[in-house]
């Protein structure tokens, strides 16, 4: 099976304050164990006008170098919407090609995404993987399935 994880940074690091950091290269794996296959995994974040400071920097390269893809995209006027289009462009993409689509993100603006991935096929699976904690009501209802990373403690860093 063809699995891809769209992972939405700048939602991880909001929804994480308190809750304990996401553990990105343990995830990858419990995603390949739990869904039988290699998983391709994606990072979506926004830059400002300074660019990225030196920790996010080793994080970014320490993800590349663990096979993961950081796409990066200039925030306008303070608001990442370069970061959603993108999330929103590789989620209906890989649905074509027949991927299941894990996606860690709360933002209602995937609904539509969704949509369009599941008009031509609805058996397209989206699997949510958030936090327990801000993710809209409506996004959760189209999910195929919802996971939360607070019940696997593996994939969680105090």
């Amino acid at each position: 099976m063809n699995l891809v994880w769209l992972i939405d940074m700048g939602y991880i690091t909001k929804a994480s304050k308190g809750r304990g950091k996401v553990d990105y290269t343990a995830t990858k794996q419990f995603l390949e164990t739990t869904f039988k296959g290699p998983c391709l995994s994606i990072i979506f974040n926004s830059v400002d006008a300074y660019g990225v400071d030196f920790g996010l920097n080793q994080f970014y390269y320490t993800m590349k170098k663990a096979g993961f893809i950081v796409n990066l995209y200039q925030m306008e006027g303070g608001a990442q919407k370069q970061v959603d289009v993108a999330i929103g462009s590789h989620l209906v993409y890989y649905a074509l090609k027949g991927y299941h689509i894990v996606l860690s993100s709360g933002d209602i603006d995937f609904v539509p995404a969704i949509h369009m991935a599941r008009k031509d096929n609805e058996q397209i699976r989206v699997t949510l993987l958030t936090y327990n904690f801000g993710v809209q009501e409506q996004l959760s209802a189209l999910a195929s399935e919802h996971l939360y990373f607070e019940d696997h403690p593996e994939i969680i860093r105090a």
